[in-house]
């Protein structure tokens, strides 16, 4: 596979399959959630091999318009997946001592506690507030739930969140989206 080229498309599309499939079998194991009440788009976003991470996006990915909300469901602490994505967003650290001015920087951020509903439990979260973004961290169900919202205000209230029952429809979101993408119809 050439990572900077461009896949013939059975490559790609067979590529996609298999991590699609993935996906299948570790969705039991690694739960995803999302937005109860969510009419908008939705698709599956990151999803690791090892069955770390995965997540779900709310909104559109490939435009620069409307909220764009992830919500990741994690084996590791969310507080130090919110602390990597907020570094992320400033790019890549050139030094040391830049990483480490974007840790300090990061835990001397103001948080608020925030109360989401996970499965139809009361559930205490962290919530980082921003200009035009919101990072927040909790546990539901053994569990690190992040959510990583932009292009939206402070969240909405109430949060409910509720387990995916249906991996499909996600992933049919994300061939569509890949699609577009790559200029197929």
């Amino acid at each position: 596979m050439e990572f900077s080229g461009y896949l013939p498309p059975d490559e790609f599309w067979a590529m996609n399959d298999t991590m699609d499939q993935e996906v299948r079998d570790g969705v039991g194991i690694l739960p995803l959630f999302h937005f109860a009440d969510w009419n908008g788009p939705v698709m599956l976003g990151s999803w690791q091999l090892d069955g770390s991470e995965g997540g779900v996006i709310h909104g559109s990915a490939f435009s620069q318009t409307g909220p764009l909300i992830d919500v990741v469901t994690t084996t590791q602490d969310p507080r130090e997946v919110v602390r990597n994505r907020w570094r992320a967003s400033a790019g890549i650290p050139h030094n040391p001592e830049e990483l480490q001015r974007r840790n300090d920087a990061f835990h001397a951020l103001n948080s608020e506690h925030l109360t989401i509903t996970v499965e139809g439990a009361t559930t205490p979260f962290t919530l980082w507030p921003g200009t035009n973004s919101w990072l927040a961290a909790g546990h539901a169900g053994g569990f690190g739930i992040v959510i990583d919202a932009q292009r939206t205000p402070l969240p909405p209230q109430p949060v409910n969140l509720t387990r995916v029952s249906d991996v499909e429809p996600l992933l049919q979101g994300r061939r569509a989206a890949l699609k577009a993408i790559r200029g197929e119809s």
